[in-house]
């Protein structure tokens, strides 16, 4: 599905399945204080993408769609991999709310290893050939003066996070990583635990495996 939304039309679908809020998205208050008529015309744009009906009712379209975000809404494992938020549906099914830089959505949904193709194929680093000493350790810690010089000329980096959710407990718990290449190492940062590594390509790959569950082969990545 590659249409666009804005933050209200995705939170004015999702109060048809009773959500005040889905993960990655602005708080609903925050955009009422910032744009009062955003969800008046946030209907207005559903009936105008068919999906939902002038009386209020959802298309055939619109229910496929809410669905989708119900899954997502409901999802107790959430990952951040830049601007890609993925909950965990059903049937090894993972659902994806893109935030583009115009500030629009989109809602995508994959199999798992269709996503992993996905990612693994569109981020250079993830598939970076692993270095000849990358199987005699996974990760080793350096000094963070070793990377300020490689932040201070604002180089690219991958943002990675696993959002743990326990509704009972109401917990959450968050494993934050950075991730770059540095003078032709692999390096990153455990945000958490402010500990900064070189790392094994291995490590990184794991951890991309690890926090969406795809199934691996412990061989594969030693």
């Amino acid at each position: 599905m590659t249409a666009l939304y804005t933050a209200e039309e995705l939170l004015l679908l999702a109060s048809a399945f009773k959500c005040q809020m889905l993960f990655g998205l602005p708080d609903r208050q925050l955009l009422v204080m910032r744009h009062p008529q955003g969800f008046d015309e946030a209907k207005q744009s559903l009936i105008d993408k068919e999906i939902m009906t002038v009386d209020g009712n959802l298309t055939t379209n619109g229910g496929m769609v809410i669905q989708l975000l119900e899954q997502y809404a409901i999802s107790n494992r959430y990952i951040r991999l830049d601007n890609l938020m993925t909950g965990f549906g059903t049937n090894n099914h993972l659902i994806t709310i893109k935030w583009r830089e115009d500030g629009k959505f989109q809602l995508y949904v994959h199999q798992d290893i269709a996503f992993l193709k996905r990612i693994m194929e569109g981020y250079p680093l993830f598939n970076r050939e692993p270095l000849p000493e990358d199987t005699t350790y996974l990760k080793k810690i350096i000094r963070q003066n070793d990377v300020e010089e490689y932040f201070e000329q604002e180089k690219s980096t991958v943002q990675l996070e696993c959002f743990k959710i326990d509704y009972e407990k109401k917990t959450t718990s968050i494993e934050q990583w950075i991730f770059f290449e540095n003078n032709g190492k692999l390096q990153g940062i455990d945000v958490n635990q402010e500990n900064t590594y070189q790392l094994s390509q291995y490590f990184l790959v794991k951890k991309i495996y690890d926090f969406y569950r795809f199934p691996y082969k412990e061989a594969d990545l030693r």
